[in-house]
C-alpha cells in the first residue's frame, strides 16, 4: 500500500507556516498534547494487545499473519506514528495562527461517489473515519461550540468554523490517518487501529474539552459565556457516544457498492421484474419505505417448528411473497409500485441468503436458524444500505459472528451445542421480535454473544492446549527414544560383536543419559555430542585394536572414561549397586586390553589415529570431534527423519501436492471429516509437522483423531476430509452475488 497514492483523508496537508502562536492558544495547545500523548500512548499499548489476541484466534494461516504483521508493524513504528500525529496536530495550530483555513483543505478529500466497488478498503477506511468524527462531534456538540466561539475572540474572528478548530475531531481523525498510513496494513487490521483510536482517544475528549475550555476562560475568553446544554443535546450526545444509530438517516444517502450492484441488477433480464416495481419512467408516488416494512414485518414465514425448516426456507419466495403482501394491504387491491431501489434492496437480500442457505461450510440446523434473520435484514436493507457498503456494519458484524461460531456443529447434540444453539436462536428471536430502524439492537446483541463466544472458546482453548502440550511432550518423548537407539545402533556398529555386560551398560544405563541429554538440551548440543562421544571412547578402550602405539593415548583415556561414565550415571540416578559393577567389569576389561597392547608392535599411523579419541573441542555449537568420518549427530537425525516423517513416494507426484496442502494447514484450521462412516465437524488442534503428527478436536476440544503427514495427504486426496472456509459469511455471499450478477446463466 502506498501512502503517497492513498488518499483517504477527511483532510489534506497545506505549506507548514512559521507564525508563532499567542500565549492563549499555545497554553491550549500545549495541554490538548499533553493529554493526547496520554491517550495515544494507552491506545498503542492496547493496540499490541488486542492484535495478538486476534491473531491466537484467526481461522487460518494467512489471516493469523496478517495480524502479526499488523502488530510487529504497529510495534516498530510507534514512535514514527506518535510524530507523525503531532506533527499534523502542530501544524493545524500554526495555520490556525496564521489565519490559514484549515476546512478548506476538505476540497482534497476523495469523493465518496468516485469510488468503485473494487476500491472498497479506500471506502471503508473513509467511512470508518468519518463515522468516528461526526460521532464524536455529536457528543461534544456544546463544548466544541464554546470552544470554536473562544477561540474565534482570542483570533479577532467573528467566528471559526469547527473543522478550523485544530483539537476537533475532525482533524484528529485527520492527524491519525497520515500516522497510520505509515504501516501498510490491510483495510481489516487497519479498522482495527482505528477502532482502538476511537475507543482509547476519542471517547476521552469530553473531559479534555471540558479542560481547554476551562482553560480559555482563564486567559479572558469570553468569561461570560455560559453554557446552557438543552436536555435535548445531553441526550443526543449520550445516544451518539454510546454508537446509537438511527437508520432513517441513511435511507436517502445510496452507498457506493449498493450502487454498483444497482447496476449489476439492470443488466441482468428479468431480475427487476420478480416484485411489482416502479418502470424507470414512472414519475409517481411509490409505496413509501417505511410502510413497505410494516408490510414485511407482517408477513408470514416458515416457523421454527416445521420439521423441515431448512427446506422450508429454501423454497420460500421473498420476492413473490412479498408481492403478495402488498396487494393484500391495498384496500382495493392496487397498491402503489415498489421503487426500483427498494426492490434492488429486496432482490439482492433474497440473493444473499440464496447463497447462506446452500452453503455447506454452515451446518444445516444452523441455516434454517439463520434464515429467520431474512426478514428483519431486509427491513433493513431497505432502510440503510451501509449494510451492503460496510464491512463493520454491526447486522453484517452478528450475521458473521453467528455463522463463525457454530463452524464445528455437528449433528450429534451435546451440552456444547445445544448451549450455542439456545444462544444463537435467543439472538435470532430477539432481532425477529424487536428490530424496527435502529441499529443499537444489533450492536447490543453483537456485543452480548462475543462475551459469550469469548467464554466458551476460553475453555475449548485451555482442553485444547493441554492436549496440544501433552501430545508434545508423548511426540518428542517418542522422538528421543527413537533417536537414543538409532544413535546407540550406529554407534556400535563398527565394533561388534560387543560382551554382553558392555551391551547391558549402553541400553539399559548410558541410554538413559542420553536420552535424557536429548530432552534437556537437543540433539546438536555440546552436551548430547559429548555423552555420544564417551560411547565411542568406551567403546574402543574395550573392543578397539591396541598395541604399543595406541597405547599411551589408551592409559589417558581410561580414567576419563571412568570418570565421564559414573557422572552420567549418577546424573540420571542409575541404580548404585548395578553402577559399581558395570564399571568394575568395564574396568577389568580395559586392564586387560592394556596387557595385549604391550605385546603387540604398531605403527605410527595407529598412533595418530588413536589420537583422535582426545581430542575433544569444548567451543560451544561445534562438533566435540575433528574427524568427520565418523558417526555425526546430523547423520543420526536425517536416519530417524527418513523413519518418522514417511516421506512421500517422490513418483506419487498426486499424492505429493496434497502434501504440500497439508504443509499449509495451521493449528486452528476447522474440516468436514467422514469418520466411521459419518461426516464430523473437527478442528486441526496441533500441526507438529517436525513431529510428524497432526491432533483433531471436535467443538469442545476432546481428541478425536490423530494421523501422520501422509496419512493427513491420502484422506485429502480422496476427499474424506475437505476444508471448511470460515471466513465471513456475508463477505463470501456478497462476492457470489456479484459473480452471479457478472455471469447469468
Amino acid at each position: 500500500m502506498n501512502p503517497q497514492k492513498k488518499v483517504v483523508s477527511i483532510t489534506s496537508g497545506a505549506p507548514l507556516q512559521s507564525k508563532g502562536l499567542s500565549v492563549p492558544i499555545k497554553a491550549y495547545s500545549d495541554l490538548a498534547q499533553k493529554e493526547l500523548k496520554l491517550f495515544l500512548r494507552t491506545m498503542f499499548d492496547s493496540a499490541d494487545d488486542t492484535l495478538f489476541k486476534l491473531s491466537d484466534k484467526a481461522s487460518s494461516n494467512e489471516q493469523q499473519e496478517r495480524f502479526f504483521n499488523a502488530m510487529r508493524a504497529v510495534r516498530l513504528q510507534r514512535r514514527q506514528m506518535e510524530t507523525k500525529f503531532f506533527e499534523g496536530f502542530r501544524k493545524s495550530f500554526l495555520d490556525l495562527s496564521a489565519g490559514i483555513s484549515i476546512a478548506a483543505r476538505q476540497q482534497d478529500k476523495v469523493s465518496v461517489e468516485s469510488l468503485s466497488l473494487v476500491q472498497n478498503d479506500e471506502l471503508e477506511e473513509r467511512v470508518a473515519l468519518e463515522t468516528m468524527s461526526n460521532k464524536t462531534a455529536s457528543a461534544n456538540k456544546t463544548t466544541l461550540s464554546y470552544l470554536n466561539q473562544r477561540l474565534a475572540y482570542l483570533l479577532g474572528k467573528d467566528e471559526l468554523a469547527e473543522a478550523d478548530n485544530p483539537v476537533a475531531p475532525i482533524n484528529l481523525c485527520d492527524a491519525f490517518a497520515d500516522s497510520i498510513h505509515l504501516l501498510e496494513l490491510d483495510i481489516d487490521a487497519q479498522l482495527i487501529v482505528y477502532k482502538l483510536f476511537d475507543q482509547f482517544v476519542l471517547t476521552k475528549l469530553s473531559g479534555l474539552y471540558e479542560e481547554l475550555d476551562k482553560l480559555l476562560v482563564t486567559h479572558g475568553a469570553l468569561p461570560e459565556l455560559a453554557k446552557k446544554e438543552s436536555k435535548s443535546e445531553k441526550s443526543e450526545a449520550k445516544k451518539s457516544a454510546s454508537g446509537a444509530q438511527s437508520v432513517h438517516a441513511n435511507s436517502g444517502d445510496l452507498k457506493p457498492i449498493f450502487r454498483s450492484l444497482q447496476k449489476l441488477l439492470t443488466q441482468v433480464q428479468g431480475v427487476n421484474n420478480d416484485v411489482m416495481v416502479a418502470a424507470p419512467t414512472y414519475q409517481g408516488p411509490t409505496q413509501p419505505t417505511q410502510q413497505l416494512c410494516q408490510v414485511i414485518t407482517s408477513m408470514e414465514a416458515p416457523s421454527a417448528n416445521d420439521e423441515n425448516e431448512l427446506q422450508a426456507w429454501m423454497s420460500f419466495d421473498m420476492r413473490e411473497h412479498v408481492r403478495g403482501a402488498i396487494k393484500a394491504s391495498a384496500p382495493d387491491g392496487r397498491a402503489l409500485p415498489i421503487s426500483r431501489k427498494d426492490n434492488d434492496a429486496i432482490n439482492l437480500v433474497a440473493m444473499l441468503f440464496e447463497f447462506i442457505l446452500e452453503d455447506r461450510n454452515i451446518t444445516s440446523s444452523i441455516r434454517a436458524i439463520l434464515a429467520r434473520l431474512q426478514l428483519p435484514l431486509v427491513k433493513l436493507a431497505l432502510q440503510d444500505q451501509r449494510f451492503f457498503d460496510q464491512k463493520s456494519h454491526p447486522a453484517r458484524g452478528l450475521l458473521n459472528a453467528l455463522a463463525s461460531a457454530a463452524v464445528g456443529f455437528n449433528q450429534q447434540s451435546d451440552r456444547f451445542q445445544e448451549r450455542l444453539k439456545f444462544k444463537i436462536e435467543e439472538v435470532v428471536s430477539r432481532v425477529c421480535n424487536e428490530f424496527s430502524s435502529n441499529l443499537d439492537l444489533f450492536e447490543l446483541l453483537l456485543a452480548d454473544f462475543q462475551v459469550f463466544q469469548e467464554k466458551e472458546e476460553r475453555r475449548v482453548a485451555l482442553v485444547s492446549q493441554r492436549l496440544q502440550d501433552a501430545e508434545e511432550g508423548k511426540a518428542k518423548t517418542e522422538n528421543a527414544r527413537e533417536w537414543v537407539k538409532t544413535t546407540l545402533n550406529k554407534v556400535t556398529e563398527p565394533f561388534k560383536p560387543l560382551p554382553e555386560f558392555v551391551e547391558t551398560l549402553l541400553s539399559e544405563a548410558w541410554s538413559k543419559v542420553l536420552f535424557l541429554n536429548a530432552l534437556k538440551s537437543g540433539y546438536e548440543t555440546d552436551d548430547w555430542n559429548e555423552a555420544v562421544f564417551t560411547i565411542e571412547q568406551m567403546l574402543w578402550t574395550v573392543a578397539g585394536e591396541h598395541t604399543r602405539s595406541t597405547r599411551p593415548v589408551l592409559l589417558k583415556v581410561i580414567p576419563m572414561v571412568q570418570k565421564k561414565i559414573r557422572k552420567g550415571l549418577n546424573d540420571v540416578s542409575f541404580n548404585p549397586y548395578d553402577s559399581s559393577r558395570l564399571l568394575k567389569e568395564l574396568e577389568a576389561l580395559q586392564i586387560s586390553m592394556l596387557k595385549e597392547a604391550s605385546t603387540k608392535d604398531g605403527t605410527p599411523e595407529q598412533a595418530e589415529a588413536s589420537k583422535n579419541y582426545l581430542v575433544i573441542n569444548t567451543n560451544p555449537g561445534e562438533k566435540l570431534r575433528e574427524t568427520d568420518e565418523e558417526l555425526s549427530t546430523t547423520e543420526t537425525m536425517a536416519a530417524i527423519d527418513q523413519v518418522l516423517t514417511q516421506q512421500v513416494d517422490e513418483d506419487d507426484v498426486s499424492l505429493a501436492e496434497f502434501v504440500k496442502t497439508v504443509d499449509e494447514f495451521g493449528a486452528g484450521s476447522w474440516f468436514r471429516m467422514v469418520k466411521d462412516g459419518e461426516e464430523v465437524r473437527t478442528k486441526l488442534a496441533a500441526a507438529l509437522p517436525k513431529l510428524n503428527k497432526y491432533i483433531f478436536v471436535n467443538h469442545a476440544g476432546i481428541k478425536i483423531h490423530e494421523s501422520n503427514r501422509k496419512e493427513f495427504a491420502q484422506m485429502l486426496q480422496s476427499g474424506r476430509i475437505n476444508l471448511i472456509d470460515n471466513g465471513a459469511v456475508f463477505d463470501r455471499a456478497l462476492k457470489a452475488v456479484v459473480q452471479n450478477l457478472r455471469t447469468p446463466k
